[in-house]
């Protein structure tokens, strides 16, 4: 029988089933093994079954922007300026929490803590701590703005109490044992301290749904019932600050009755997923058909939609690039496949298949003159 991470409640059968043989994960990676996800019709949670062996996987092999210690994730493009995620979950961070004082902050799970280092820079006043269950990130915690508190593995015992808030970017999607994580940052906070995290949100990105790895996909209502039975209360979910994720706040006084309130669930947009990525393998195999035998193609998008697109074409050796705008990205491969900008897109491409989310796919294209001038055709994932 398969629980609910965050209720407890038997699942039931699951809802999706990927690929037989293989699976991806958000390190853009193939793994073998099926992907099986289930809906949990007390709490409204989308639950994954995880990986085998997923400690050592996070301890040994997940990483994320290790290339060098500016080395991000590009968040979009604003009026020509290229926005990085840590720059704007500092932004958001910034504005939503109060830093008066000399406020004690902790970024679990921080990995580079690239975006507490962007809260520093911007008020010196605050006191960083870092964690991460693996200590590969630690060169990049020694030349912090300012000295901080560090622990690997586990947190220092010696911060339980004291801390004014616990930040967590895009972690708890990944871990399967919520409640001991929530009793664990509760014990590290003060009384009245604030809980402050990002998770996705699989309904304003689709690809979050098929990832391997993340084993948690919440909504408003498996948010507000894991904060409640970890004892936080005052709860705020923000699903406009940041695209495609919740902002998430709780306080550590105890559940608030005003929070306890019925929430929507959302089997209709699960539903929805479920017909679009058991639909996707088929019609990319429709798209390839239309090709002539000989023509060559790209893929627009270097991540996990595009990586899923290489995975369902029957002849993967005609993609001659990946196309993508994260300056970080090109110039380096994806499954030996050169990732290049734009404007370098080679000559003579016959098609491009568009690896983005769905929803914003369109008017992102629209965007790239350098290959809408080319008058080729583009093959969008719905």
């Amino acid at each position: 029988m398969t629980v609910c991470n965050v209720c407890s409640a038997d699942l039931g059968p699951p809802v999706y089933r990927g690929g037989e043989r293989t699976s991806l994960t958000t390190m853009n990676k193939v793994v073998p093994g099926q992907t099986r996800i289930f809906h949990c019709g007390v709490c409204d949670h989308v639950q994954t079954e995880e990986l085998p062996d997923l400690e050592r996987y996070y301890a040994e092999e997940y990483s994320i922007n290790e290339a060098g210690i500016d080395d991000d994730q590009l968040y979009e493009i604003r009026d020509g300026r290229e926005i990085y995620r840590s720059e704007h979950q500092a932004a958001v961070a910034l504005a939503k929490l109060d830093l008066s004082g000399s406020p004690k902050i902790l970024d679990y799970g921080c990995a580079k803590g690239a975006t507490l280092r962007r809260m520093v820079e911007a008020s010196p006043n605050v006191e960083p701590y870092l964690f991460d269950v693996t200590d590969k990130y630690q060169a990049y915690w020694a030349d912090f703005p300012k000295p901080a508190h560090r622990a690997s593995h586990r947190p220092d015992p010696a911060w339980s109490g004291t801390l004014d808030a616990v930040m967590s970017f895009y972690a708890l999607e990944h871990i399967p044992r919520l409640s001991e994580v929530l009793a664990e940052i509760r014990t590290l906070l003060r009384p009245g301290g604030t809980f402050y995290f990002i998770v996705p949100d699989m309904y304003a990105n689709w690809a979050d749904f098929i990832v391997a790895d993340h084993v948690n996909h919440f909504s408003r209502g498996s948010l507000t019932v894991m904060l409640e039975r970890a004892g936080f209360g005052n709860i705020a979910i923000d699903e406009t600050a940041h695209a495609a994720a919740f902002v998430v706040t709780g306080k550590a006084t105890g559940p608030d009755t005003q929070t306890a309130e019925a929430i929507p669930g959302s089997k209709a947009a699960v539903d929805q997923l479920v017909g679009f990525w058991s639909g996707a393998r088929a019609r990319i195999a429709e798209q390839e058909r239309s090709l002539d035998g000989d023509a060559r193609v790209a893929i627009y998008g270097a991540g996990i939609y595009g990586n899923f697109i290489l995975s369902c074409l029957a002849r993967p050796e005609r993609v001659a690039c990946f196309v993508d705008q994260n300056r970080f990205l090109q110039g380096t491969k994806l499954n030996g496949i050169e990732i290049v900008r734009p404007n370098d897109a080679p000559a003579g491409l016959g098609a491009v298949f568009v690896g983005l989310n769905p929803l914003n796919a369109r008017r992102i294209i629209a965007s790239v003159d350098s290959l809408q001038a080319r008058g080729l055709p583009f093959f969008f994932l719905d």
